[in-house]
């Protein structure tokens, strides 16, 4: 009897290691491209700040407006253009609102969509 509690516990140990491993290595793909669309996000939020600190304070109101109004010494140019394609930036209709980031349905880390929109609604709220 104690024989075959202890098989029976083993089997289910390995069960439940392979289980682990098996959906660790399915997610991964998932985690790569969350780290990813963070990135992306970033940029866009730094993009979107970098707008606002060259036109005292008013936000961009359309993607046009961004990539044509950015300053000069913003790094990371070629890569906005590809990561606007990935993200989805609500526009505002007025240059005194911020824009709203989203992930356009793609994964991203956990709190990253309300930590930038946080910091570019901070950054209206103490706009000159």
């Amino acid at each position: 009897m104690q024989v075959r509690g202890r098989t029976i516990v083993i089997g289910v140990s390995i069960v439940a290691v392979l289980s682990f491993a098996a959906g660790w290595w399915f997610t991964s793909g998932v985690r790569a491209r969350a780290k990813q669309v963070d990135a992306e996000l970033t940029l866009v939020s730094a993009a979107l700040q970098a707008y606002a600190k060259a036109h005292d304070g008013d936000m961009p109101t359309a993607q046009d407006m961004l990539l044509a109004g950015l300053p000069a010494d913003f790094k990371g140019s070629a890569e906005l253009t590809a990561a606007l394609k990935d993200v989805q930036v609500r526009w505002p209709p007025t240059p005194d609102l911020a824009p709203v980031l989203q992930s356009n349905g793609l994964p991203s880390g956990f709190g990253t969509l309300a930590r930038l929109n946080e910091q570019l609604h901070d950054l209206q709220k103490r706009r000159p």
